[in-house]
């Protein structure tokens, strides 16, 4: 039976830490870190490990870290602010182009693609 954590599907034959890396919110470092804790060695697949230890790795996760669909809407909310507050990081992300200072002469092809639709309607 395939083994799901904050409904992302974990392959069978992937090492497990590197399996927690891809739940959004997770990466490879935190995942590593999860498994030793638990005590789950660093070459074991996904479908090596007991079910006692997965449960004990969803209370972790639960516990300490913010991930998935609450994560996403966390980021989403965040942004959501920043534009209702009518800061400039907030108009940039509204216009779809770059946030953090990057030049858009140039650079940022995608950005200014999109620039023409609104990314997030507050109105």
């Amino acid at each position: 039976m395939p083994l799901v954590i904050a409904k992302t599907l974990l392959r069978d034959n992937a090492t497990f830490y590197t399996a927690l890396g891809r739940v959004f919110g997770l990466g490879k470092a935190t995942g590593l870190a999860i498994a030793e804790e638990v005590g789950i060695s660093k070459e074991a697949r996904v479908m090596d490990v007991k079910a006692s230890h997965v449960r004990q790795v969803v209370a972790i996760i639960d516990e300490r870290y913010k991930v998935g669909d609450e994560l996403k809407r966390s980021i989403r909310d965040n942004i959501l602010r920043l534009i209702e507050a009518k800061t400039y990081r907030g108009r940039r992300h509204e216009l779809g182009l770059p946030v953090r200072g990057q030049r858009t002469s140039t650079n940022a092809q995608t950005a200014r693609k999109f620039k023409r639709h609104i990314m997030y309607d507050v109105r």
